[in-house]
């Protein structure tokens, strides 16, 4: 899990505190770990991260690197919502009685000769 000090002049202002540290590289590693394996990830710095990844990812001072991360952490934060969301529409449907997967087939024809 990835520890953010309670006290807001430690924690950085892309976080939701007052600091003001710059995510450096490593940062972005760690992130893109920790969203890419789940880790728990505090809900400051969750809901922080996008914004955050988003205001790199088109910072032109910023290096190739730290730009493809914050675009990498971001891809991996999208597809997290996408799979979360398929998997409670699915539990919906299940619980209303509805089909979750739809399967078509096409009109079955009796052949004796062969």
């Amino acid at each position: 899990m990835i520890e953010v000090s309670k006290q807001g002049n430690e924690i950085p202002e892309w976080a939701g505190g007052q600091g003001d540290l710059a995510p450096t590289r490593d940062d972005l590693n760690v992130i893109k770990r920790a969203v890419g394996n789940g880790w728990k990830i505090p809900d400051q710095l969750r809901d922080a991260l996008p914004a955050l990844c988003a205001k790199i990812a088109i910072d032109e001072k910023k290096g190739d690197r730290e730009r493809l991360r914050a675009v990498e952490i971001l891809r991996s934060m999208t597809r997290d919502n996408v799979d979360a969301a398929q998997v409670v529409d699915k539990i919906d449907r299940l619980d209303s009685g509805e089909a979750t997967d739809r399967i078509e087939l096409g009109p079955i024809q009796w052949n004796p000769d062969k």
